[in-house]
């Protein structure tokens, strides 16, 4: 378990910034995501509000919604998100992502569009600097070696069968990276531009006039880390990019020029900015078991069904933790709070002191284990801090994969509606619940559609009066303007097929 030394994801490595630099770090929101041969979106892209027109410094929230039917490509989008965060924090791309690359295609790519704005200072060069960056990469299915192949607990007695386990035989392949950038910077105007490119054959980073800022000239030595660190970033599914010997490596050769503080930038917010809960992120953890808890520089799960030891450390940032949390849990759901019940010391596996410590819930003054509550609010209570970190940080994003899940509907529209009106962060979200379509901005409310070829588009030509909601069950029922948002359901069609399959299982039995 990893603890930050801040609270809010503030916590960074020291190295990487000069003192001047740290004090004037930009915020950082993503304007757009392309999704190419990924899972069931042959090609789509989404442009959040910040992607199509300027929004000062500042000034406001930026949220996404997106909705469309089962299996049309929301949660492609999240999982887009998810493997950004691994690869800009440095992290290994887990194998069950390999699953997410269509299966007819060679590769996916995703691109991902960031918007850079940097504070008002006068005593920093990048002031007022406004950026856009581009970062795209290829992923695509790697075989394990044997020897990798030989570790996996088989689930099939037939190893025949243990090839419909994709997640069991590969491995994420990251390769071609490229970043861009236009813009301000340092004051000057720059036109779009790669400034690393690792998909030319034969070269490690091109350009090469860009290259000299980040590698400095080029050495036998330095050509022999270069290729170690891509072998291994193959290998172990990273980004050769934004590893950890990579950053290190410009941080030594590159003069702290531009390029090297943009990388840098990007490497700390994908690590404590961007939050994201998707389906294979916490599909270890149960809520009826444990409790994500995004804490530090990694979400981690706190058992609810039963007390568990913690270092002192620990300890007290849970405290402050739930304190934070339930100063606005008690405003959603009056007369509850949370917190942590303290056991008294034990001692650590490591043989360090510690504390028994269990989470429990008070409501209107009286106690009771954190298990005896629904999974609703124990969803809520892990969804929070992503909520309060979303209104109160203006370079935090959340991406939140089937957020409606366990929130009561009309709870769903007011927190919304909240981050809304007067938020400062980007929230993304997806959701089967109707209500936002209600309160939100249509600036904010993307569809699905049931083209792979263009898998995502918004409601155009709608005016202030127009409900949105109203407009999107209209364009289902009747496909006026639209005939590619739903894939036709016929009620009669549903009915037959339930008794078929109800005569079947009334045979069997």
């Amino acid at each position: 378990m990893k603890l930050s030394s801040k609270m809010g994801g503030k916590a960074m490595k020291p190295e990487l910034f000069i003192d001047e630099h740290r004090s004037n770090l930009p915020t950082i929101r993503i304007a757009s995501v392309t999704l190419e041969n990924f899972k069931s979106v042959k090609h789509g892209e989404v442009i959040l509000n910040c992607g199509r027109k300027f929004i000062p410094y500042g000034t406001q929230a930026d949220i996404l919604g997106l909705y469309g039917q089962n299996g049309s490509g929301k949660t492609a989008l999240i999982e887009a998100i998810s493997i950004l965060k691994y690869l800009l924090s440095g992290q290994r791309v887990p194998d069950s992502y390999a699953d997410c690359i269509d299966i007819t295609a060679d590769y996916a790519i995703l691109t991902f569009v960031f918007d850079f704005q940097y504070p008002h200072r006068d005593e920093y060069p990048t002031n007022n600097d406004v950026r856009k960056v581009v970062y795209s990469f290829k992923l695509a299915r790697a075989e394990k070696s044997e020897d990798e192949q030989d570790e996996l607990q088989q689930v099939f007695a037939d190893s025949r069968f243990n090839r419909f386990l994709p997640t069991d035989l590969y491995r994420v392949k990251i390769f071609d990276e490229v970043l861009k950038s236009s813009g301000t910077v340092c004051g000057k105007k720059t036109i779009l531009k790669p400034f690393l490119d690792t998909s030319v054959p034969g070269s490690y980073i091109e350009p090469k006039t860009k290259a000299k800022y980040l590698v400095g000239s080029l050495d036998a030595q330095k050509r022999v880390t270069l290729g170690v660190n891509k072998s291994l970033a193959e290998v172990q599914s990273r980004s050769f990019v934004f590893m950890s010997e990579m950053i290190s490596f410009f941080r030594a050769n590159s003069n702290y020029s531009p390029y090297y503080q943009m990388l840098a930038e990007l490497r700390v917010w994908g690590k404590y900015y961007l939050i994201v809960v998707d389906s294979k992120s916490t599909s270890s953890s149960s809520l009826n078991i444990g409790l994500p808890v995004f804490l530090g520089d990694e979400p981690f799960v706190i058992p609810v069904t039963k007390s568990f030891p913690a270092p002192e450390e620990v300890y007290e940032e849970l405290q402050k933790y739930f304190n934070s949390i339930s100063l606005v849990l008690t405003q959603i759901v009056p007369g509850l709070n949370v917190g942590i019940k303290d056991y008294g010391q034990t001692l650590l596996s490591d043989g360090e002191e510690g504390r028994l410590i269990g989470l429990i819930a008070n409501r209107h003054g009286v106690e009771l284990p954190l298990r005896a509550e629904s999974d609703g609010v124990i969803k809520l209570i892990a969804t929070l801090y992503c909520l309060v970190s979303a209104y109160s940080q203006q370079s935090t994003t959340v991406a939140y994969d089937e957020f409606d899940a366990s929130i009561f509907e009309y709870l769903l529209g007011e927190i919304l509606q909240v981050i809304q009106d007067s938020g400062k962060g980007q929230f993304i979200f997806t959701s089967h619940n109707m209500r936002p379509l209600e309160v939100l901005s249509k600036d904010y409310i993307w569809f699905t559609t049931t083209d792979p070829n263009n898998r995502y588009t918004r409601l155009a030509g709608l005016g202030e009066s127009n409900n949105l909601r109203r407009v999107y069950y209209r364009e289902i029922a009747m496909q006026d303007h639209y005939d590619n948002l739903y894939s036709e359901t016929k009620r009669n069609m549903i009915i037959s097929a339930m008794r078929k399959a109800g005569g079947i299982f009334n045979a069997e039995a």
